[in-house]
C-alpha cells in the first residue's frame, strides 16, 4: 500500500503540473488580442476496495491519485481596446469571426484584420480590391453584395476634363445586407477604388409670384449633366403681347448652359396663362437637353408652384432631382456588421456584411492556436441567430475601432498559480514521505 501511496502522489504532481501549464499559458497571453483562457478540471482515478475478514465483512476504498479531465474555455468578454481604425473589429457578446485559409475553417475573436490589396480583374486598370484578413493572412468571411460592379470606361475624376478610367461603381443604392446561409459566406472584398454614379438631372420645378406688374422675370434652377458637371435651367418670363379677356399669360424662353453662361446647349420655347386669381391653367414647354440629357420644366399647378398674382412676389426657388457623381471617402462598419461607402457627394451605400456564427456548445470548440478555433461534433455546425420572422440576424453588437483584449483576469491567474503550487508540493511531499517509508521498511529485513 505504500507503494500505491507513492504512484498517488506522482499522479497529483502530474496533474498539478497540467494544471500549471494551463495557468502559464493564460498568463503569457494575458495581452494577446482576442485570447480564450483556460481552466483545468481534475478527476479521481479509479479506486481500491478492500475487504476486511469476519463474519460481516465491511468494504473500505482507497483512491488511486487523480487525472486531468478537461480543460474548458474561459467564455467571459475581454475588455475593449480602443484602435480607431474602421477594420479593427470586437464582439460584444456571444459570436464568433470566421476566417478561411484554402480549404481550412476557423473562428477566432480577434478582430484585428488588415487589409491586402489585388487586382480583382487581370488586365483591368484599377480593379484592385482590398481583402479583409487576419494578420496570418486567413480571409475573413461574410456577404458581399453584388449592388456594384467593374467599369473600364468609367472616368474616377470629379472633373469632367480630366480622365482617370477604370473603377468599381455603385449599380444600387441600398441600406442593409440580409445574411446569406452561414455555409455560404465568403471573403469580404473592399474595392478600393468605388463611385457613386452621376445620376443627371431629369425634371426641375419651380416656384414663385411673378406678379402682374411687370414685364419680365426670371428664375433659374441647378442642373447635373451626364459628365457630373453642374448646369443651370434659366427661365425668362415675359408678358405675352396678348392676353387674356381674363387673368395673363407670359410667353416662357428655356435655356440649358454651363454654370458659369459661357456654353449654351439648348433653348425651347413656351407659354404660361395664369388664371384671374393668377392660378396656373396650362403650361406648354418641351423638354430641354442638359447637355445629353433631357429635363423637364415643371411649373406646378393652379397654386402649387408658380403663381402669376397682384400679391407681394414671391422670390423664386426651384427643386431639381438627380445625384452628383461621387468618389469613395472611406468605408465604416456599423454594430451589425454592415460594411458602409460613404461618398465624396454625401451618400452612402452599404455594399457587404460581416458574418457573427454561433454554435450549440461554445466549449466544444478545438482549439487550432491561440486565438484560433474550429468546429468539433462537440461544438455542432456553425449556424446564424434568427429573429421572430426566421431572418438571419447577427445577434450581437460589433464595435468597430476596438479590439476585444484577452479574458484572462491576471489576479485571478496568480491567485491560482499559489493555489496549484501548494498542491504540487503537497503531492511532492507525499511521494518524499512514502519513499522515506518504503527506505523503512526494507531497512527492517536487514
Amino acid at each position: 500500500m505504500m507503494t500505491q501511496g507513492y504512484y498517488t502522489g506522482i499522479s497529483g504532481i502530474q496533474a498539478n503540473q497540467y494544471g500549471l501549464d494551463v495557468i502559464a499559458d493564460n498568463l503569457a497571453n494575458t495581452n494577446t488580442v482576442g485570447f480564450r483562457g483556460s481552466s483545468t478540471e481534475f478527476a479521481s482515478l479509479f479506486s481500491e476496495k478492500l475487504v476486511s475478514s469476519g463474519s460481516a465483512p465491511t468494504y473500505d476504498e482507497i483512491g488511486a491519485g487523480t487525472r486531468l479531465q478537461a480543460t474548458t474555455m474561459n467564455t467571459q468578454n475581454g475588455s475593449l481596446l480602443n484602435t480607431d481604425r474602421f477594420n479593427d473589429l470586437a464582439i460584444n457578446g456571444n459570436g464568433w469571426f470566421g476566417v478561411v485559409s484554402g480549404q481550412d475553417r476557423y473562428f477566432t475573436r480577434a478582430g484585428n484584420f488588415v487589409l491586402d490589396e489585388y487586382q480583382k480583374t487581370d488586365g483591368a486598370a484599377n480593379s484592385s480590391v482590398g481583402r479583409l484578413t487576419t494578420t496570418e493572412g486567413m480571409y475573413v468571411t461574410g456577404t458581399m453584395l453584388n449592388n456594384f460592379a467593374y467599369d473600364s470606361q468609367y472616368n474616377y475624376s470629379a472633373k469632367s476634363d480630366v480622365t482617370d478610367t477604370g473603377a468599381f461603381k455603385i449599380t444600387a443604392s441600398l441600406n442593409t445586407v440580409p445574411l446569406t446561409d452561414a455555409n455560404e459566406q465568403g471573403p469580404i472584398e473592399l474595392p478600393t477604388r468605388l463611385a457613386y454614379p452621376t445620376e443627371p438631372t431629369t425634371s426641375t420645378k419651380f416656384y414663385g409670384n411673378l406678379g402682374t406688374d411687370v414685364a419680365e422675370r426670371t428664375m433659374s434652377a441647378n442642373a447635373i449633366s451626364p459628365s457630373n458637371d453642374q448646369n443651370r435651367i434659366k427661365l425668362v418670363f415675359t408678358q405675352s403681347a396678348v392676353q387674356p379677356d381674363q387673368g395673363v399669360s407670359w410667353d416662357v424662353v428655356a435655356t440649358a448652359s454651363s454654370n458659369d453662361g459661357t456654353v449654351l446647349y439648348d433653348t425651347q420655347y413656351g407659354t404660361a396663362v395664369f388664371n384671374e386669381g393668377g392660378g396656373l391653367e396650362s403650361f406648354s414647354l418641351p423638354t430641354i437637353n442638359n447637355d445629353g440629357a433631357p429635363v423637364s420644366v415643371d411649373l406646378g399647378s393652379a397654386f402649387g408652384g408658380v403663381i402669376s398674382s397682384a400679391g407681394p412676389t414671391i422670390s423664386a426657388s426651384s427643386q431639381s432631382d438627380g445625384i452628383s457623381g461621387g468618389t469613395l471617402n472611406k468605408y465604416s462598419i456599423n454594430s451589425d456588421g454592415i460594411i458602409v461607402a460613404d461618398f465624396s457627394n454625401g451618400k452612402q451605400s452599404t455594399i457587404g456584411r460581416i458574418a457573427v456564427y454561433h454554435f450549440q456548445n461554445d466549449q466544444g470548440l478545438t482549439r487550432s492556436g491561440s486565438t484560433l478555433f474550429s468546429q468539433s461534433d462537440n461544438s455542432g455546425n456553425p449556424m446564424f441567430w434568427t429573429d421572430a420572422n426566421g431572418e438571419a440576424v447577427t445577434g450581437t453588437t460589433i464595435s468597430s475601432g476596438h479590439l476585444e483584449n484577452s479574458n484572462v483576469r491576471m489576479e485571478v491567474g496568480l491567485t491560482d498559480m499559489i493555489v496549484m503550487q501548494r498542491a504540487y508540493q503537497a503531492n511532492a511531499k507525499t511521494v518524499t514521505t512514502v519513499d522515506e517509508m518504503i527506505q523503512k521498511a526494507l531497512s527492517m529485513r536487514k
